[in-house]
Order: C-alpha cells, then structure tokens, then sequence
C-alpha cells in the first residue's frame, strides 16, 4: 500500500514539475553542510566508553562544524563548489582551504570531480555513479519546497545516506557527489545526523552562472573513481589501525 501511495505522489509531482519546468530547470541553491565531531567520533571503532563520554564533556556544544557550498545547476549539467560567503572566510583564515570541485554531465551521464585527500588533489573522471536509491514514504518540507525521502549506502564508509528530494526542480542532481533521484535533493543526511547538509536559500536562473567542468591542471593527478575510493578505504583503514580520526584530513 505504502509503494502505491509513493508512485502517486511521485506522479503528482511530475505532473506539476512540467508546468514549471522552464522556472526551475536552471538555478543555484545554496546549501550549509553542518558536521557533528562527537557523533563522528562515536564510530570510531578504537575509542572506549570513557573516551567517548570524555570527547563528549570537552566538545559539548560546540561540537559542530558548519560550511557554506553552492550548486549550480542547468537542463545538462550541475556543479557544486565553495560559496561565495564560504570563500571569503576562507580567505581570512591562515591555513589552506580545501580544493573542492564536484562537476556533473547530465546529458553524457559523467563526472568531473576535484577531490582533495591528504596527500593531494585528484582529478576524478568516471561515469556517474549508480547509487542504489530506495524510496521511502517520508515527505517534509525544505527550503519552501514539497521533498521526499530516499536512502541509500556509501559503501566506501559504510555510512548509511538519507536524501529529501523534489521534483519539482526537475533535475536529478544535488549536493556533494550524490544524485540520481526524480527531482534535485535538497537535504542530506549522512549517518544518523553526523553531517546534515541542507538547502537555505534556491535562486532561480542565476545571472552569468552556469556549469563549467573543473579545469585539468599538471599539478592534479587524474585517476576515476574506482582508485579513489581503493585510496579512500586504504586511508580510512590506516587511520582506523594508528587510532586516529580519518575524517580530520578527509572529508566525511
């Protein structure tokens, strides 16, 4: 019964997405992606209890950790960078700001992607990756629009990734590397609340702002998405083993 209510409303928001199709098939949203020291610190296998609860009375609360990104996003292509806001505090601060560029090719189904790990940046060219969505029957409200909800794996962390989709911003991309879904996601939630990155602001047809794929410098080592994730789970694996906390140098 829940899979047909979900197939109805999926119809609806189609049915509605084609009327406004040409307001909200270009764009840019604005997302803050928040994360959670103590939670993430909570899945570090090597940490005893006292560890854990003497993590927690430290951070307390001021265990999160906000940043600002931007998506721009047309009919054939989005591409998720540091926002404006984002680049200006960066610019303020003493130590270096980390090289982020994710680029998507909606009409060749291919990713162009810069991905920073500890010991230099990558250029990461691969089809698009096929994440294995299961909609749920949770709908919600984000950012002024109408979102369902849809699960999946990231199997190289073993994090369990909920995504607040809609349709009725008819392109199937959003935030970080993750798309795929019947409408742009405008929230994600990654491992039980350990990083929420949510959409706080959509400007529609954007002036002068469009997709452009990430330029190919000598100094970026190109590799696809098969190796990064092979050199994601060596990193992750060594940290694990030296009890330390991967995701200090690595993005979570």
């Amino acid at each position: 019964m829940k899979t047909i209510q979900i197939i109805f409303t999926l119809l609806a928001f189609a049915f509605f997405s084609n009327a406004v199709f040409s307001q909200l098939s270009s764009g840019r949203i604005e997302y803050d992606r928040t994360i959670y020291w103590t939670k993430i610190m909570d899945e570090l296998p090597y940490l005893s209890k006292e560890e854990l609860a003497r993590n927690k009375l430290t951070w307390g609360k001021d265990d999160k950790y906000t940043t600002q990104y931007s998506l721009i996003y047309n009919q054939n292509a989005s591409q998720y960078i540091e926002s404006e806001i984002q680049k200006e505090k960066s610019d303020q601060w003493s130590w270096r700001k980390e090289q982020l560029n994710y680029y998507l090719d909606l009409e060749k189904k291919t990713r162009s992607d810069l991905v920073e790990m500890p010991d230099k940046i990558y250029y990461v060219e691969s089809p698009e990756p096929s994440f294995k969505w299961k909609i749920l029957s949770e709908i919600k409200e984000v950012s002024g629009y109408v979102c369902m909800s849809a699960e999946t794996i990231d199997t190289v962390r073993k994090h369990k990734i909920v995504a607040w989709f809609t349709p009725e911003i008819p392109v199937s991309s959003g935030p970080e590397w993750y798309s795929g879904l019947p409408g742009m996601i405008l929230e994600l939630d990654i491992q039980n609340g350990s990083c929420v990155i949510t959409a706080t602001n959509i400007i529609k047809d954007p002036v002068n702002q469009t997709p452009t794929v990430p330029a190919r410098k000598k100094k970026y080592k190109i590799i696809d998405l098969a190796k990064l994730h092979e050199l994601q789970t060596s990193y992750i694996n060594q940290c694990i083993l030296s009890r330390r906390n991967p995701y200090w140098n690595m993005r979570y």
